[in-house]
């Protein structure tokens, strides 16, 4: 399982879905993989069902994982979810690009944060 930071600044629904997306994009969350149930997963974090419900569908909507009626809820199919990561990814980083450019973050600036991340990936 993961933690969250019930007194963070981001939702615990979206550090949900980020952690929930993260272990599939790595690996650790395999395609066809079972996710624990909405109340095991709610009483492992000491957070409310309604709100774990929540991040399933919304992950569920972004193509990152599917639901079995009576069985419980799986990783997408790996071309599925390796698609739908990327695409959450490239959405994050239009709206990191925007909010930069609106508060006067240079071009260069952005350029070579992005070189330095694309420099150590590899």
């Amino acid at each position: 399982m993961f933690k969250i930071e019930l007194d963070g600044t981001a939702s615990i629904h979206d550090q949900i879905c980020s952690e929930i997306s993260r272990l599939i994009s790595v690996g650790v969350l395999a395609p066809d993989e079972k996710l624990p149930a909405v109340r095991e997963t709610a009483k492992a974090l000491g957070v409310n069902p309604n709100t774990v419900q929540k991040a399933y569908a919304a992950l569920e909507k972004n193509g990152l994982i599917y639901s079995v009626p009576a069985k419980g809820s799986y990783v997408a199919p790996g071309g599925i979810a390796a698609e739908a990561v990327k695409k959450e990814a490239s959405e994050a980083l239009r709206t990191a690009m925007e909010k930069a450019a609106l508060t006067g973050v240079s071009r260069e600036t952005a350029e070579e944060i992005m070189n330095d991340i694309w420099g150590k990936k590899g």
